[in-house]
């Protein structure tokens, strides 16, 4: 059986080390935060432009390995009211409107970073260019869309 290097599966699973850097240090922005307020009375005055960041890069980057773990909310119980023979075609269609939606939501996400490049957007305090922020929208939407086409249309082979 053929190993894949380790550059190829960090480079497969870049998103989730994104998320997962981006989740840990949302969690250290923000307890470092409030202790800065509550015990220093010293509030970091930037603290809401990162973690707004943060969030979305945690969110959108994180996406796809919801969709690899099943952790995403299924809607099996809706589908297992069907009869048997409606159930497979039901599913389809909750794929097919599922890719969609992402697909759409990552379009526009594209333009809208587009749009905050081309319009030099900034936050006020730490001048982030907002560019920089939603970035991850059409990313982590791509991502999603093809990881549910992995899911349901690909032949599992015990390899990934």
């Amino acid at each position: 059986m053929y190993k894949k290097p380790l550059l190829i599966n960090a480079l497969k699973n870049l998103d989730t080390v994104i998320a997962a850097l981006a989740l840990v240090l949302l969690v250290a922005v923000t307890f470092v935060g409030v202790v800065m307020r509550y015990v220093f009375s010293s509030p970091f005055a930037w603290e809401e432009e990162v973690q707004l960041a943060l969030i979305v890069w945690v969110v959108f980057f994180g996406g796809r390995y919801a969709f690899v773990t099943g952790s995403h909310p299924a809607i099996d119980m809706i589908v297992n009211v069907f009869p048997k023979k409606i159930r497979k075609p039901f599913m389809c269609a909750v794929i097919l409107f599922s890719i969609t939606v992402l697909l759409y939501a990552g379009l526009q996400g594209f333009r809208y970073t587009l749009q905050m490049l081309n319009n030099s957007r900034v936050t006020n305090i730490l001048r982030i260019p907002f560019a920089l922020i939603y970035a991850p929208l059409p990313i982590g939407c791509v991502l999603m869309s093809a990881q549910i086409v992995i899911n349901n249309f690909c032949k599992k082979t015990g390899e990934e």
